[in-house]
């Protein structure tokens, strides 16, 4: 399965077309728990924007597909900025001498692999790179062929200079064996 989010709009696995709200979309920046998962989860609004995008295009992706076995399905996350965001308003917070436990926590790159796990239960191995999506794929065939029979592979693109935040886009798909 595959799902696909960038400044317009949310793809399913299907082609459908989630969310687009008529001649303007909605910026990315705004994008709801509602619109990509349909139970409740109350940390969504809490996450960083990496976490949200790499969180909603797994979220879809898993709905929309048959995970056979959560306790060996592995999580692959690619990125190209890691908890970049999240490093800057931590660092931020301390130079207000008011260092935030909350922003603490999601100051490592593996925090939207934790979400993912957490909130949808798989329990396989998991992996963070920082690389091209060639070294991506070579990756996610190695931990498959390394014991993972399904695979959330999910990879995260966002431009480093925040004024080009609509320039983002995720995507996640579910790799079997």
């Amino acid at each position: 399965m595959f799902s696909y989010i960038d400044k317009d709009k949310i793809i399913s696995p299907k082609g459908t077309t989630l969310r687009t709200t008529g001649i303007i979309p909605k910026p990315l920046a705004e994008l709801s728990r509602e619109e990509v998962f349909s139970q409740k989860h109350l940390a969504f609004g809490k996450l960083a924007f990496a976490d949200k995008l790499a969180f909603s295009a797994a979220a879809i992706a898993i709905e929309n597909a048959n995970i056979e076995n959560p306790e060996n399905c592995g999580i692959l996350l690619n990125t190209n900025i890691g908890s970049l965001f999240r490093d800057r308003e931590f660092m931020a917070s301390i130079k207000q001498n008011q260092p935030s436990p909350a922003l603490f926590s999601a100051t490592l790159p593996s925090s939207p692999i934790a979400e993912i796990a957490i909130i949808f239960g798989l329990k396989g191995a998991n992996k963070i790179i920082f690389a091209d999506s060639e070294s991506a794929k070579k990756t996610a065939n190695l931990m498959l062929a390394d014991g993972c029979n399904e695979l959330l592979f999910v990879n995260i693109n966002i431009p480093e200079n925040p004024n080009e935040i609509e320039n983002s886009f995720a995507e996640a798909r579910l790799l079997k064996s």
